[in-house]
């Protein structure tokens, strides 16, 4: 049987163990030899000890400066030319968009873009955002032209963004649901609830961390309610959060702030709810990590957030930027705890369902499969 040669290129190492660790597993337990590509800062180790090549490119997510990126796209282009792979899987805009950049000259490489989410870029307003997004498609079309990828989406507003912006023309399409949870790590635990709210993620006010103070604050007029905030700010993004901030909200004691969290699981068993009231989402871990542990799940009816929590299924929905409409639901479920029970349950049985490790490896394994084959 030959052994194929799969190179993944992702921003960072912390991303690729938290997403993307379970799929490279099952690539080299079923004949594929493993290179990651990425900015390592202090997780290379930990990554080849799983028995993966690796191989450092100084990417910044949030650098627009055109001499860095150069020297990253020459970089890659040589870490190809040396690895020869067969498959090339890059996840994100920034990765996408290099390989793209110097797709034409590895024509006998199958390419695989994963599309996890158009952050904010495609999300802001800003005349600046706007410019870049343009020149992004623009460059994506001009290099992308009559090649011969499969672009993977999280969700069916994504897919349609980049139809409608021509770039998957020439391209083959799919839908894989995230990257998939361990069920048999992510479940309940029948201990103290200590928590009524859990919010766990990047803290970037497009992840609607504005609105959950908000929401809190008008909470906390009628009730006194415990409020876990789990991650730290990213400064490689345009929304995010100072430091100082998150300070100046915990001395006023309207959040608990813990930073991020290598293992959230026992802080997910002692909350209550997980709340996450994001502007849009590739298809959030986070919220799907709650699910399996029985939490119910408030979040925004938006792209990636809605395929996750079914609204009065297993928690609710409610507008994107509209703290009163979320404290009203936070509300609502605190004082029923049959609803929330039911929610709980019905969450875990839609993740094992839908979204569950086991099914995520199974359809990225048949889609490298029937890729390589063609």
């Amino acid at each position: 049987m030959r052994k194929y040669k799969l190179l993944y290129f992702v921003s960072e190492d912390e991303y690729f163990l938290s997403h993307k660790i379970d799929q490279a597993c099952s690539a080299l337990k079923n004949n594929f030899e493993v290179l990651v590509v990425c900015n390592f800062t202090d997780k290379e180790k930990k990554i080849q000890s799983y028995g993966f090549k690796t191989k450092h490119i100084e990417i910044i997510r949030g650098s627009i400066n055109p001499l860095r990126e150069l020297f990253c796209i020459i970089k890659l282009f040589l870490i190809i030319i040396k690895f020869k792979p067969d498959l090339i899987q890059s996840v994100a805009l920034k990765p996408i968009l290099y390989t793209s950049i110097i797709s034409k000259v590895f024509r006998k490489q199958k390419m695989i873009f994963c599309v996890v989410g158009l952050g904010y870029v495609f999300i802001s307003k800003k005349i600046s955002s706007k410019i870049l997004k343009f020149t992004y498609v623009s460059l994506i079309n001009i290099f992308l032209k009559k090649m011969r990828v499969l672009f993977i989406f999280q969700n069916k507003e994504d897919k349609l963004i980049f139809k409608n912006n021509k770039i998957t023309k020439f391209a083959k399409t799919t839908i894989i649901y995230g990257s998939g949870v361990d069920t048999d790590l992510f479940k309940s635990k029948k201990t103290k609830k200590i928590y009524d709210i859990i919010f766990h993620s990047r803290i970037l006010y497009d992840k609607g961390i504005l609105e959950l103070i908000n929401a809190i604050k008008e909470i906390r007029k009628k009730k006194k309610i415990s409020v876990l905030i789990l991650g730290n700010p990213d400064m490689q993004n345009r929304a995010s959060v100072k430091v100082s901030m998150l300070e100046q909200w915990q001395s006023e004691k309207l959040i608990i702030w813990k930073g991020e969290k290598k293992n959230v699981l026992p802080y997910l068993q002692k909350s209550k709810i997980a709340v996450l009231p994001s502007y849009r989402e590739g298809l959030p871990k986070n919220l799907l990590e709650a699910a399996s542990c029985e939490l119910p799940i408030i979040t925004t009816d938006v792209v990636g957030c809605k395929e996750i929590c079914r609204n009065n299924f297993n928690g609710q929905l409610v507008p994107a930027q509209n703290y009163i409409h979320l404290s009203k639901a936070i509300e609502n479920i605190l004082n029923n705890p049959k609803l929330s029970n039911f929610y709980g349950k019905n969450g875990r049985k839609l993740v094992i369902e839908k979204f569950s490790t086991k099914i995520i490896i199974k359809k990225f394994l048949e889609v490298y499969n029937e890729f390589l084959l063609e």
